[in-house]
């Protein structure tokens, strides 16, 4: 199953594909250029999976400037087993402190239980994380067709 995704930009052609590269390297994805389109391989995120886009990107002429779109052919996406399992102790933490009330025995680990299941959903929500190709074209429109890419710390003028 093919899916498409597209930004609109004020850049002209070339300056596009110089903000993919761009945009590229900084994001840590693998461009090819072809001529006047090019190949992107894109690694993202979503929540428990992580995996790689693959697939062309080209520029359309747009009424304000241009188009960059990147059709995806080839998508791989892997769980992240470390933290399903963290999520399954915690589940059964919250399991263990739900039905104490029904088997009284489950008192002595109900406190537990709690912080276990408090714990786990605390430890992989906090550091859950998208990333998609969508995020990937609003960072090659911030581009802007720049000849460098933008440094962290600007200079501070005297």
């Amino acid at each position: 199953m093919e899916e498409q995704h597209h930004i609109d930009t004020q850049l002209t052609h070339e300056q596009a594909l110089q903000a993919v590269a761009q945009a590229s390297e900084i994001w840590g994805a693998t461009w090819e250029r072809q001529g006047a389109e090019g190949r992107l391989h894109l690694p993202v995120l979503a929540g428990l999976r992580h995996g790689l886009l693959s697939g062309r990107v080209w520029i359309e002429p747009a009424p304000q400037g241009s188009r960059v779109i990147f059709r995806v052919d080839d998508s791989h996406f892997r769980l992240h087993w470390t933290a399903l399992a963290i999520l399954v102790v915690g589940a059964g933490g919250g399991i263990a402190a739900t039905l104490w009330p029904f088997f009284p025995f489950l008192l002595g680990v109900a406190p537990l239980a709690v912080v276990v299941a408090i714990g786990a959903w605390i430890l992989v929500a906090s550091r859950l994380r998208t990333s998609t190709a969508e995020d990937f074209l609003d960072l090659v429109e911030g581009q802007g067709g720049s000849e460098d890419p933008p440094s962290p710390v600007q200079p501070v003028a005297p």
